[in-house]
């Protein structure tokens, strides 16, 4: 048997035909890659879509994420500054707790990671 070539070696671990699934785990490895405690796919209402990590964190970041966007005076801000990524051609948003300088295009790619694969199943 041959060796495989690491350097073409399929670089995804989990895979899945289901479109939750492979949110969830596109979610998981970016969060992973990105050392955060908490990922979270939200809609423009503030429903978690699929999220990695905590799923209290996740459904938090959800949340303030249409509050957040809508730049409203709101007597309570969350305990947190939360970095927001649109995903291209759906009406939803990556969440993450306030992300390093260098993290803010990992979450945009992030998004349109998530894009690719909610397209692939419309």
């Amino acid at each position: 048997m041959a060796k495989m070539n690491p350097a073409i070696a399929e670089r995804r671990v989990q895979r899945s035909s289901n479109p939750s699934e492979a949110l969830v785990c596109w979610l998981e490895a970016v969060r992973g890659r990105l050392e955060l405690r908490s990922l979270a796919l939200a809609d423009s209402l503030g429903i978690l879509v699929a999220g990695a990590g905590s799923a209290r964190e996740c459904d938090e970041l959800a949340a303030w994420a249409p509050i957040r966007l809508r730049d409203q005076a709101f007597s309570e801000l969350p305990p947190f500054e939360l970095s927001l990524a649109a995903v291209p051609g759906f009406d939803a948003y990556v969440c993450a707790e306030a992300a390093a300088a260098a993290n803010v295009e990992a979450l945009a790619s992030a998004a349109a990671g998530c894009s690719r694969i909610l397209a692939a199943r419309a």
